[in-house]
């Protein structure tokens, strides 16, 4: 998995070009005001990330258990708290999420179509935390010789 956002001189239009054997491009942005609205802040992206890999996480899993899903709906909200709006202990940015499954579901099976909405991998890796590594040009390009 992989993505190179590119920037020009000015503004805050980003072009991000994701994959390596397949390529799709999308834009970021930041809103009018700041930038030009051209698409997406990244942390919508985040949140689209986060819908999207739990409509994709569902419908894996009804497909190897055979379920019928009639289609998911996923809503996700990232809002950032100020230091008077937390508690102890918790982070500045609380996500929501609320999971719409539609089929025709026994409640134990709607039950666990709800656990496995949390496992999908976007929202596993934030939950989790990742290793990161930062490169500098100088680094990348003796690491790829």
């Amino acid at each position: 998995m992989k993505a190179t956002a590119t920037m020009g001189h000015t503004g805050f239009r980003t072009e991000i070009r994701t994959g390596q054997t397949r390529t799709h491009t999308l834009i970021a942005d930041e809103p009018a005001g700041k930038g030009d609205d051209a698409g997406p802040t990244p942390i919508e992206m985040l949140a689209g990330a986060i819908a999207s890999c739990t409509t994709l996480t569902l419908r894996s899993y009804a497909n190897v258990k055979g379920i019928r899903l009639d289609g998911v709906n996923v809503d996700v909200e990232i809002v950032r708290r100020k230091p008077s709006e937390r508690r102890d202990g918790e982070h500045d940015l609380l996500i929501r999420k609320r999971v719409e499954i539609r089929g025709e579901l026994t409640p134990a099976q709607h039950a666990r179509m709800l656990e496995v909405a949390d496992k999908c991998t976007v929202l596993k890796a934030l939950l989790e935390g990742v290793d990161l590594e930062v490169l500098t040009p100088e680094a990348a390009n003796s690491s790829a010789q």
